[in-house]
């Protein structure tokens, strides 16, 4: 994941806002990871219920959906910040 430079002149505050959506944007993509072994653990058990690995799969995937928005947010708020 490419990181985007700050620029000087942008307010303090909302840098620090851009900070917070792009942390917790690789937060979610850390969720997304943890349901996705979780998937593939409960996957290996008979006793596992069927929709479990689907439900995880699913919910991983939104995890992966709301990063990328939470990085979108991020890039438009700092190209609000330095206009």
């Amino acid at each position: 994941m490419a990181t985007e430079s700050r620029p000087a002149t942008a307010a303090p505050e909302l840098l620090a806002h851009v900070d917070g959506l792009r942390a917790d944007a690789d937060r979610m993509d850390g969720y997304a990871e943890r349901l996705r072994g979780a998937a593939a653990t409960l996957g290996g058990h008979t006793e596992a219920p069927e929709w479990s690995g689907t439900t995880l799969e699913r919910q991983a995937a939104a995890c992966t959906a709301a990063a990328a928005q939470l990085r979108t947010a991020a890039t438009a708020l700092l190209a609000h910040a330095t206009e």
